[in-house]
């Protein structure tokens, strides 16, 4: 049985620079930065449908921002996926954990060129307002 809240799902995703090793340069300005298949509206459908607000958190009455980042290799697969901003532990890992089974995004160009870069995505869990 699906959970009753709200997530709102941040789908402005920003593109950064980051060095994952002194010589694994990712993309900092692409010509066509990476995407989710279908845009951030097919990427809010997909979050919706798949992340789950743990009930522990539900019960608690956790809530909050987490923001992840990860590497959009060339072939478009996920990888280097971290933890930006820590809400809960239980949050955390679930947010981690969908970013982990997302479907692979078409990744940045760089001149023509199929190139790796770090995204950041905003996850807010968000609890109904009680009436």
């Amino acid at each position: 049985m699906k959970n009753t809240f709200i997530a709102i799902i941040s789908v402005l995703m920003v593109a950064f620079s980051s060095t994952v090793s002194a010589d694994e340069q990712l993309t900092v300005q692409a010509n066509q930065h990476a995407y989710f298949p279908g845009g951030q509206t097919a990427l809010a459908t997909w979050l919706s449908e798949n992340l789950r607000f743990p009930q522990e958190c539900i019960d608690k009455k956790v809530e909050g921002e987490v923001i992840v980042s990860f590497i959009v290799e060339r072939d478009g697969t996920i990888t280097g996926i971290r933890l930006e901003q820590a809400v809960d532990p239980k949050l955390d890992a679930e947010a981690k954990r969908v970013v982990s089974v997302m479907p692979n995004w078409v990744a940045a160009e760089m001149n023509g060129a199929k190139a790796r870069s770090r995204m950041m995505l905003p996850i807010n869990f968000k609890l109904p307002k009680s009436k």
